[in-house]
């Protein structure tokens, strides 16, 4: 695991999506960098003409061109993970000197990019965010202390790096991982949470709503967020979900067979386990 900070020597940053985690990245290398460009790329004119009033772009764009890449520049693709391979795929045409992004899947984006230089990609996982949408809501301390997952494939060392040496420059403690490994890892520690917190707010009817009390909020947050985001997040990554939710059902058969038998010694040692699991995490 990296930590620490390195020397930021990126002149030009162009993020595609400018939501909420494009938007923060923009926020971050404002805030920290004032003398790098920061272009967001996207469909709205509207919004990006917002978000530049607002400070976080230097200038937009409402399409991927070499027209609005200054040479050199590195790519940050921050789009639903079923539009990430093609906007690498522009972004390489475009000249863009370096590429990453910042979905929660990563076997299923080089899978798709198999066919173009992978030298210039290196997929990125910022483990950062909320159930909330748009860039209304970036920070520029979003990325402070918290995880990203570098996965480099094919990519050169010095591409390695300064990937690692950008995130790290706004805050980001950095891991490398491979692909496969990132995929199955993030499937039991945020895919599954979110498959299990849908099932639960699922499973409780509209009339029943008003019993509901913190428990039932704290546990089904996530469930509040994009289906449309979601839906191809656990699609593309279907193997390892599968697994993760394999793991879940034959844990809640357990609880189930010591509630059913009356097994009160197995039931509390289970909850005591998860107990301390739970309180073993740092407070934020």
């Amino acid at each position: 695991m990296q930590t620490g900070s390195r020397k930021f020597v990126e002149r030009s940053v162009v993020i595609v999506g400018v939501g909420l985690i494009g938007g923060s990245i923009a926020a971050a290398l404002r805030q920290r960098f004032s003398g790098c460009e920061v272009i967001g790329i996207g469909r709205n004119r509207e919004r990006l003409k917002l978000a530049t009033e607002r400070g976080l772009l230097t200038d937009w764009s409402d399409q991927i061109s070499s027209a609005a890449i200054p040479d050199g520049s590195l790519g940050i693709v921050c789009l639903p993970v079923d539009q990430i391979a093609g906007a690498v795929r522009q972004l390489l045409d475009a000249g863009c000197e370096l590429i990453t992004d910042a979905g929660s899947i990563k076997v299923s984006v080089y899978d798709a990019l198999h066919d173009v230089s992978g030298a210039r990609f290196i997929g990125s996982h910022p483990i950062a965010g909320s159930e909330h949408t748009g860039f209304e809501h970036a920070d520029a301390d979003l990325f402070v202390n918290r995880l990203c997952v570098v996965t480099p494939l094919r990519a050169a060392a010095i591409d390695t790096d300064r990937i690692v040496a950008f995130w790290m420059s706004i805050g980001s403690i950095v891991q490398q991982m491979s692909p496969d490994e990132h995929d199955r890892v993030l499937a039991l520690t945020s895919h599954l949470p979110h498959i299990v917190a849908a099932v639960m707010s699922g499973c409780v009817p509209a009339e029943l709503l008003p019993y509901t009390g913190t428990g039932f909020r704290d546990t089904t947050r996530i469930a509040a967020g994009s289906a449309s985001l979601w839906t191809p997040i656990l699609l593309g990554n279907a193997t390892h979900c599968v697994e993760s939710i394999d793991a879940a059902e034959q844990l809640l058969h357990r609880f189930r067979e010591a509630i059913t038998t009356g097994d009160a010694t197995t039931l509390e040692a289970m909850l005591e386990v998860s107990a301390q699991r739970r309180r073993s995490l740092k407070h934020e």
